[in-house]
């Protein structure tokens, strides 16, 4: 099977999604930043919450139409029109678009062995803002996604206790403006 088929096998099989992640970076030279921490759940396609805790509060819902950004120690609100066509490489991802993704990126099955499969995705475009990324499959079930940037940054998300098809009420992909939050409304490009 090829890698492209294979990933979308494991990505195809849930239309929701929930995990709680650990984010961290990593800069050229090997520092390693802060960990932030928080839940992701999703609902195919173009639906998510992704909500990061300490030290770096920040609630990002995409609500089919807007993407929402909000961060709670500046009390500001960024509201952006969602573009299902300009669609970044993790969402692209995380909804099972391997179609698309394969438009911009080889997609190559690393290594798959016992219950781990490891993926990794190079660019085909030089423009494009990841240079790497690579997704680790645990038991047919994302575990970490690590994307590295063209200034030599990694950034690594490792998802633990993830559900597949968990029920998920509308209102996790709604966001009202908090009370004395500013909003600044982005039109797009």
């Amino acid at each position: 099977m090829e890698a492209d088929a294979r990933l979308q096998q494991m990505l195809q099989g849930y239309d929701t999604f929930s995990s709680d992640f650990e984010q961290f970076s990593v800069t050229d030279n090997g520092q390693r930043t802060e960990a932030t921490n928080g839940t992701l759940v999703l609902r195919k396609p173009n639906l998510f919450r992704w909500t990061s805790e300490e030290p770096f509060p920040q609630v990002i819902v995409n609500d089919g139409t807007y993407l929402w950004i909000y961060d709670p120690d500046l009390m500001q609100v960024t509201r952006k029109p969602f573009d299902a066509n300009g669609n970044s490489a993790p969402a692209l991802i995380l909804n099972g678009q391997i179609d698309r993704l394969g438009e911009d990126f080889t997609i190559t099955l690393v290594n798959e062995s016992g219950s781990e499969a490891l993926f990794e995705l190079l660019p085909r475009n030089e423009q494009s803002t990841f240079t790497r990324i690579r997704l680790l499959f645990v038991e047919e079930q994302i575990g970490q996604l690590m994307l590295e940037d063209s200034l030599g940054q990694r950034t690594t998300i490792q998802f633990h206790n993830q559900q597949q098809n968990p029920t998920l009420g509308a209102d996790l992909f709604s966001f009202d403006v908090p009370d004395g939050a500013d909003l600044i409304v982005d039109p797009g490009a």
